[in-house]
Formats: C-alpha cells, structure tokens, sequence
C-alpha cells in the first residue's frame, strides 16, 4: 500500500510521530514527578530528538536523499547581516504584539468560563544560572528545532499545495503542536506570519532569529518579575498610567499604539524580503555564469551541466561584446513569491495530516474543558 510513497505522505508521517512522542512525553512528565533535571532532559529529547533530527534525518531517509539537499530545501540560506539585526528588531516587536492577540485571547477565554491550571509565573527563586538554562531550552532549541519542523519541513512540502494552504496548515499545526488552550491562538496567529516570511523569504533563518527573539524576552520578563526587576513592572505601570487619564484616552493610545508596531512589523517585514530575494538572485546570477563558462571551457570534454532551470527558477543569459570586451546578461524569471498548486494530493498522502490534526485539536479542546470544570 506504501510502496509508492509521495514527499507530502512522507512529511506528514513524520510530523505524525513527532507529535505523537510529543503527546507522549508530555502524558509522562504530567502524570509523574518526574524532577527538575529531567524535565529538562525531556525538553531537549523533544526538541532536538523529535523536532529537529527527525524532519531532517527520518525525512532524508525515507526520501533517499542527501542531508544536505533536504537542508537546501528546508531554507536553509545565507542572509545578511542586515536581514540579521532587521529579524532580531522584527522579534521584539512580535513579542509586542503576542502580547496584545495572548491578553485578548485570555480576556475571550475568562468571559467563557476557562481557568488557566498555570496560574502565571509562581517561581519564588529564579537566579542567573537559570536563565541561561532556561534561554537554551525554551528560546534557542524552539528557536531552532520547532523552525525546522514547522517552516522547514511541513511549509516546503505543503508549497505543492499552493502559498495559501501551505502558510495555513503549516501555521495551524504550530498552534495545535502546543497542546493548550492558552498558547494556541496567538502560536496559530504567529505561525501564519512565520510561514508568509519564511515562504516569501526563501530562507528560514529569518523566522528562526524572530522566534528565538521572542521567546527570549518572554524567558528575561519572566526572570525580571521574579526577581522584582524594574523592567518586570515597566509595561503593567506604563497601562496604569495611560488608563489613570481616562478609559477613553487610554483605547486611543492603545489603538495608536498598535497600529504603529503593526506598521513597522509591515514595512520591516517587506524589507527583509525583498534584501534575501536581491541576495539570493544575485548569487544565481553568479553561479549561472560560472556553469556557463565552465561549460565553454570544458566543451568536448564532457557533458555539459543545465544552467539553473526548474519550475521555480528560470535563468537565461545573454552573451555580448561591447569594446572588445565579453559581458553576460542575466535574466531571472521567478515564481518563489507566488506558489500555487502543482499536485492534487489523495487521501492516502493527507491521512496522517488528518491523523495529527486529529490528536491535536482533541487534546488542545481537552485543556479549555479542563479548565472550565
């Protein structure tokens, strides 16, 4: 029945046995006290083991190709140095703006009934030896790992699907992968965004640098509001003191202030785009002229390697002699920015989406009924 497997049912076996040893871990650290170390270790076992070595290592496997092309794949791409410190800015002002879709989320949820068992941040000791702990296993391996299953693998080979569907499933399972009520909405919401940049980007790194980012500064606010840091209190203080001039005043600030990150998550995210699209054909550029002389030099003596031609890139070049000297124009006709379906999936490809779908929504309701009785 699996002999002839296809890239989307591979993907999402894969993503399958993720979520269910996910599911699974979790079940065990709830149902035991199974310690702080541990906890820990668990932590890494799900991220590095499941997340990050699974989509790449399994998925190569099953799809008998080297490592370094699943990568390639994956987005994994140069960027500069600008689109560097441009994703670490976008980051913060995520941060921002889960802010605002998690508190009005929370405010929905309350109004339904729903008691979160977390009861916000109930650390009464959090010393720095904590925090560099904490930033590894909950900003840089989620950073890393949870990139490369969500915006690596399942965007990649959802794209098939066409740019739509691919941003909408692979954001929706980020949100059902976090397995609560609490977190799935703005997880779902940030997805989306995630998707659209990585997808539009050509590159993951971007997104991996955002959700390092914001996964940060939630682990340093939390570290500050422990230790009574002034910086813990700065954003309920600065909301007291707006609402303390007027309710009315106050949703005027609050609606300009918004609209202001927004636009500026707009106009960043646009720029990042548009310096990996520049960077990314300018290197295209550079390896198609060099394949094209090193197909001239090497003419009668074997064959000849294609220029960079396939259904998303179309490279042709357009040899000229001006003054005695030798130019080569490059035209790159692209369709990386407008994926529309190319494969009309069946339902043996989707049943293990439907599976993990399935799992997640079950046990993503199961949290708000928890939290309701």
């Amino acid at each position: 029945m699996f002999k002839k497997r296809s890239a989307l049912f591979d993907c999402n076996f894969v993503y399958f046995l993720i979520l269910s040893f996910f599911v699974i871990i979790r079940i065990i650290s709830a149902t035991f006290n199974i310690g702080t170390v541990m906890g820990y270790v668990l932590n890494a076992i799900i991220q590095i083991g499941l997340a990050f070595s699974l989509p790449i290592f399994l998925f190569s496997y099953l799809r008998k190709q080297k490592v370094k092309n699943t990568l390639v794949d994956y987005g994994f791409k140069k960027i500069t140095a600008k689109t560097f410190f441009v994703s670490l800015l976008l980051g913060v002002l995520v941060y921002i703006v889960t802010i605002f879709i998690a508190s009005f989320f929370s405010v929905v949820l309350k109004g339904l009934g729903y008691e979160s068992s977390s009861g916000g941040v109930t650390m009464t000791s959090y010393p720095v030896w904590l925090l560099f702990l904490e930033l590894f296993t909950t900003a840089i391996l989620p950073g890393i790992c949870e990139e490369v299953a969500h915006r690596g693998m399942l965007l990649n080979n959802y794209k098939c699907l066409g740019a739509k569907k691919a941003i909408l499933l692979s954001g929706l399972m980020f949100g059902l992968m976090h397995l609560n009520i609490n977190q799935f909405f703005y997880a779902t919401i940030l997805g989306f965004y995630f998707g659209y940049v990585a997808l539009s980007c050509g590159s993951i790194y971007p997104t991996m640098i955002m959700h390092f980012t914001n996964n940060a500064i939630s682990t340093c606010m939390t570290f500050a509001i422990v230790n009574n840091l002034p910086i813990g209190s700065f954003l309920d203080q600065a909301l007291a003191k707006v609402v303390s001039n007027g309710f009315a005043l106050a949703i005027l600030v609050l609606f300009m202030f918004i609209a202001l990150i927004v636009s500026l998550v707009v106009f960043l995210t646009r720029y990042i785009i548009k310096d990996t699209r520049i960077t990314q054909m300018a290197q295209l550029a550079d390896t198609a002229i060099k394949q094209q002389l090193r197909n001239e030099i090497m003419s009668g003596i074997e064959e000849a390697k294609p220029i960079a031609n396939t259904n998303e890139v179309d490279v042709q070049l357009a040899p000229q002699v001006f003054n005695g000297k030798r130019f080569v124009s490059v035209n790159i006709k692209t369709n990386l920015m407008q994926y529309k379906q190319t494969y009309n999936p069946t339902k043996k490809d989707m049943i293990f989406l439907y599976a993990s779908l399935f799992l997640g929504i079950v046990l993503t309701i199961s949290t708000f009924v928890w939290g309701i009785i």
